[in-house]
């Protein structure tokens, strides 16, 4: 008898270690790192030939899916979260899914959409091990075997003895200091912890409802709801947000009598940092990982990295520099790890330096920002796609004022449409109800002025603008 088996990608991150290349609309798991592939897209070609296509589902941010990431996602099958929750109510969502929609008991995958695996065949060898001892009702991970005494992992530790390659889990160990990680690994019988994962449904179901009843309840309410004629994404919309915010590690693995180990030698790495970046990059006879617009002279173990402006470095040593249109990062490398304090004070602030990059991808095309955000006017150059429209919207705080340098655009102001020419113009008054087309064979592009508020009661009509919502 055929099993049948889903991959479960976990794709909600904000991926903040990694800016500004990395932001919180735009996250590491739908950015290109290492290959000519997303992160995401790299995680589902893994699971092949084991894991069809069809049967992958990516558990990701309604805010994703709808969003500047809506490219990566398109044609494939989602679960959207309205809120983060961390990974405990995501898979528990998903194992209920996978049995209401399948009917039956399906194995599920569960891995992590923004890790890298350099040795797919060692991984699909340990994924089948997986595949067959969790059919035995045991909820399985995968240990990476570990190279050097990392602090910035969790561990796992397993019997020394086992069944072939398969162990029987001990103990989660917390990050540790370095001299425990050099302990741990000096014993031989601790592994890092990679957050993949290989059970039935029913078992991660039957383990939340002994260790997380609370969240069993809301879940068997969420069921009886979509199994009752409701669409279950609704109702994941509805009612994510009561679930109680737990990773699966603390709320099941730490606790669960029914855990097993796979030895993975596979190539991993969770990409958690830009010195995790450098250290799986391609270098150079200096031991320089340089991409983009760089010149460098006499550099050693360095990562320069620029995305439009000119880097030029001398003779400089151990330092990371990652250029964007709008922010630079440099620090000391092995500081990578602190990127997450510059996020967390730009959030206090009122730019969204944090949050999107100058230029944001749009199902309808994309915008620039060329110049303002908060002081009281914005700048930016509007491109949008053959056959695509902005939604209906109007402003109460701001006027708009686009101009066409190329293409023609159809501009509907309450309840007169117009043709608006290249080096023609259109006038937006507050309040005024408006949309923006392009229904010609070519690319629009214009420039839009906007004076007024940006930030306040207008970015409630924004939102629906940037998502393209009709």
């Amino acid at each position: 008898m055929s099993i049948s088996i889903k991959g479960i990608i976990l794709a909600g991150g904000s991926g903040s270690r990694l800016w500004p290349l990395s932001r919180q609309q735009l996250p590491k798991q739908f950015l290109k790192l290492s290959g000519a592939a997303s992160m995401l897209s790299a995680t589902i070609g893994r699971l092949s030939p084991l894991v069809a296509k069809d049967d992958v589902w990516v558990v990701t941010g309604e805010s994703h899916a709808t969003g500047e990431a809506f490219s990566e996602l398109e044609g494939l099958n989602q679960i959207m979260e309205p809120c983060g929750r961390n990974t405990a109510p995501a898979i528990a969502v998903a194992a209920a899914l996978m049995q209401d929609l399948s009917g039956d008991d399906p194995i599920m995958v569960v891995l992590p959409a923004d890790h890298i695996v350099a040795d797919k065949d060692a991984f699909q060898a340990c994924l089948n091990k997986a595949v067959e001892v969790a059919q035995g009702d045991r909820l399985v991970t995968f240990g990476i075997v570990p190279t050097q005494p990392e602090t910035g992992f969790g561990y796992i530790q397993a019997e020394a003895s086992g069944q072939g390659d398969i162990q029987n889990v001990l103990r989660f160990v917390e990050k540790p200091d370095l001299e425990n990680a050099q302990r741990m690994l000096d014993d031989g019988n601790y592994y890092w912890n990679s957050g993949m994962f290989v059970w039935k449904a029913s078992v991660i179901l039957e383990e939340v409802e002994k260790y997380i009843p609370e969240m069993t309840a809301l879940l068997n309410g969420m069921r009886a709801r979509w199994n009752g004629g409701e669409l279950w994404q609704e109702v994941v919309r509805d009612s994510f947000d009561k679930m109680p915010d737990v990773s699966i590690d603390y709320g099941i693995m730490e606790k669960s009598q029914r855990v097993s180990l796979v030895p993975a030698d596979i190539g991993w790495s969770d990409v958690g940092s830009w010195d995790a970046v450098h250290e799986i990059a391609e270098h150079d006879v200096n031991g320089n990982d340089i991409s983009g617009n760089v010149l460098a002279i006499d550099c050693h173990n360095t990562l320069l990295r620029s995305e439009r402006s000119l880097i030029a470095a001398i003779g400089i040593d151990d330092i990371i520099a990652v250029e964007t249109p709008d922010a630079i990062l440099l620090c000391r490398a092995g500081e990578s790890q602190r990127v997450r304090e510059i996020v967390d004070s730009l959030k206090l602030g009122k730019e969204r330096y944090h949050l999107e990059h100058v230029t944001v991808r749009r199902p309808w095309g994309s915008y620039t920002v060329l110049e303002g955000r908060a002081d009281g006017y914005q700048i930016k150059r509007l491109e949008v796609q053959p056959g695509a429209r902005l939604s209906m919207q109007a402003h109460q705080h701001r006027s708009e004022h686009w101009v066409v340098v190329a293409g023609t655009a159809t501009v509907t102001c309450g309840e007169l449409v117009k043709t608006v020419a290249k080096n023609e113009s259109a006038y937006i008054s507050i309040g005024e109800t408006h949309r923006l087309e392009n229904r010609g064979k070519i690319p629009l592009h214009l420039i839009e002025v906007q004076v007024g508020d940006y930030l306040g009661e207008d970015d409630i009509e924004r939102f629906e603008d940037i998502y393209g919502r009709t």
